[in-house]
């Protein structure tokens, strides 16, 4: 059993015997590990935010799990924490306008009115998932060569999913993150600025962490999901944060130098959108058809029966 499983393994069982002593004798014989292998794994789960108590000749118990954001340690990480605010992308359109440096960050233990698209609320207790804002200054770019932003970030937080966490997250354009068809985060981009510069972008993102099925309101329980629901394994979000932060300010910066042109392939890998026969609709207007591409600045290319092509910058996809 390689060492990423023994830490999951391990927590299960600490979880299953909540409030009762598991002796590392006990732990390393069922997973045919080294009781150093186990006491390592304990370790890093103490790192990730777990409270687990030792007793000679007894074993571990799990205390306490990961809780409330740690703002000392994000603070320390150039990240302003806020407990509550109405929407982190509001809190970031202040900063902004007072002056604020670009990739300036702020994160919220709760939204009391967070926002989607098209007007959209975002469900956003405490304690639940990752609620934040990013401040950009791209001033060299125009609004059409920043659109593909939003798209930048949906793939470097899906992959990032796929990779540390071995979950199936896909891309659903423009803005959604999915999970078994199931959405788990959604990206929300605002800019002010004139149509040949940007003064400034903010890109919020919101992500679904440690809600079970009934922390969902009803209407949204067989649409929405979350990391815990999903794993079965709490995680500590300062971490998560810390570690998709610094993902995401790489992928910025590069595309800053070069553009969508490096997410390409990968968006496209990841997408739940490309190939598939889908309706998109906007304001006055429905189109049916294949998506089958993106162009340069992030439109969705549909092909409809007749077979005529379409770039499609703005809608909503069933």
């Amino acid at each position: 059993m390689n060492k990423k499983n023994s830490k999951t393994e391990i927590l299960k069982m600490l979880k299953e015997r909540s409030g009762q002593f598991f002796s590392g004798t006990t732990l390393s014989r069922k997973l045919g590990v080294s009781r150093a292998a186990v006491w390592k794994q304990i370790n890093s789960l103490r790192s990730d935010g777990y409270t687990i108590s030792s007793v000679t000749n007894r074993g571990y118990r799990l205390e306490a799990e990961p809780g409330t954001l740690d703002s000392k340690i994000l603070e320390n990480n150039n990240i302003i924490y806020k407990h509550s605010v109405d929407s982190t992308n509001y809190e970031a359109r202040l900063l902004a306008e007072s002056g604020a440096r670009g990739f300036s960050t702020i994160v919220a233990e709760e939204q009391l009115q967070g926002r989607g698209r098209l007007g959209r609320s975002w469900v956003s207790p405490p304690e639940c998932g990752l609620w934040f804002s990013i401040l950009l200054r791209p001033g060299f770019l125009t609004p059409a060569e920043a659109t593909p932003i939003t798209l930048v970030t949906a793939a470097v937080i899906a992959g990032y999913f796929r990779e540390k966490h071995n979950l199936p997250v896909k891309v659903k354009w423009p803005n959604d993150l999915l999970i078994n068809g199931k959405k788990f985060g959604g990206i929300l981009t605002e800019l002010k600025g004139e149509p040949d510069r940007i003064e400034y972008l903010i890109v919020g993102t919101g992500l679904n962490i440690s809600q079970t099925v009934e922390n969902f309101p009803p209407d949204l329980r067989d649409k929405a999901t979350s990391l815990y629901i999903e794993s079965g394994i709490s995680h500590n979000r300062t971490s998560l944060l810390l570690e998709i932060h610094k993902s995401l300010v790489d992928a910025y910066e590069l595309f800053f130098r070069e553009g969508f042109a490096p997410f390409y392939e990968n968006w496209k890998k990841l997408s739940s959108t490309m190939g598939q026969e889908i309706t998109i609709k906007w304001a006055g207007g429905t189109l049916s058809g294949k998506a089958v591409d993106l162009n340069d600045n992030g439109a969705l290319i549909v092909i409809d029966s007749r077979g005529d092509r379409h770039q499609i910058h703005f809608g909503e996809i069933t």
